[in-house]
């Protein structure tokens, strides 16, 4: 609250600039102060409700399906069930950030998979877009990190998406890994928490 009340005098003071101020200027100011919007809500967020959630069994490929839902340009077939012990919400979270990220710097389709072939199943999201370097690929995760070559404020990003997703994988037992896709992109992986008693990952996928 005490950030976003000078942001709001900053927008009073902007509306309220001479008529013949540059338009291009005020336009530029206007981006810059909800950009700041922006990423105070999101940093509220990371430190907020972005811990650990109670696990139960869930229907992976089911959850895939409602995160997809009808996105544009994201490509995903749904072959089974693929039951597994999972915090369903930080899954959605982590998944849909992922696939947010890959669209906002891909032109290409994005394509999902789900491996539920073994005891830890996991889901890749697969972009044709300019990857990252392996270098940086463990700074990305940092809180407003972006990368200089495809992270600027043209693409509508703020840093945090893939922050926010290795802050609840962490929390819940997940890990994420992010390396090259063959011919060009890059693969994002979820790896899930071990298999409980009971979970049936290996005779429906």
């Amino acid at each position: 609250h005490d950030l976003r009340t000078p942001l709001t005098r900053l927008r009073l003071a902007v509306e309220m600039l001479p008529e013949k101020t540059a338009p291009p200027l005020v336009e530029r100011m206007r981006r810059d102060i909800e950009e700041m919007s922006a990423q105070i809500g999101q940093a509220v967020e990371l430190g907020g409700t972005l811990g650990a959630g109670e696990r139960q069994q869930e229907d992976v490929a089911k959850l895939v399906s409602q995160v997809v839902g009808n996105r544009p340009r994201v490509l995903w077939r749904p072959l089974g069930r693929c039951m597994h012990t999972v915090n369903a919400q930080a899954l959605r979270r982590i998944l849909g950030n992922l696939i947010e990220n890959a669209l906002r710097y891909s032109l290409a389709p994005v394509e999902v998979r789900l491996d539920c072939r073994h005891e830890t199943p996991s889901l890749q999201v697969l972009d044709r877009g300019p990857g990252i370097p392996a270098a940086e690929r463990e700074a990305v995760f940092r809180p407003f990190y972006r990368l200089e070559r495809s992270r600027n404020r043209s693409t509508g990003g703020s840093g945090l998406g893939l922050a926010v997703a290795r802050q609840l994988a962490v929390a819940n037992a997940m890990e994420i890994e992010l390396s090259d896709r063959v011919g060009g992109g890059l693969v994002a992986r979820i790896i899930l928490p071990p298999a409980r008693a009971g979970d049936d990952t290996a005779s429906i996928y």
